[in-house]
C-alpha cells in the first residue's frame, strides 16, 4: 500500500483541499484532526523548543515514509 500525506481543510463535515492541489476523487482515507491550538505558531524560540521536545517520536519507517513525501512534494512544485 502507498500513501501520501496532503494537507486539507475541514469546514462543515466536507474535505477541501487549501492549495491549488486537487484531491482524488474517489479514495480511501485516514483522518488526523489536529487541536486548533496547535495551529498557532510559536512566538519564541523557547516555546519552539519546548513543542518540539513534547512531539513524538517517528519510527525509522515512519520517518523514512515522511522524508519521501517530503521530497515528492518539493518535486512536484519544481
Amino acid at each position: 500500500m502507498s500513501y501520501r500525506t496532503v494537507e486539507v481543510v475541514l469546514e462543515n463535515g466536507h474535505v477541501r483541499s487549501p492549495a491549488s492541489e486537487t484531491l482524488p476523487a474517489k479514495s480511501h482515507a485516514l483522518l488526523t484532526l489536529l487541536d486548533g491550538a496547535a495551529l498557532i505558531p510559536a512566538s519564541t524560540c523557547s516555546e519552539l523548543a519546548e513543542r518540539w521536545m513534547a512531539l513524538e517520536m517517528l519510527s525509522p519507517d515512519e520517518a523514512n515514509s515522511f522524508a519521501d513525501d517530503i521530497e515528492r512534494g518539493f518535486r512536484s512544485t519544481i
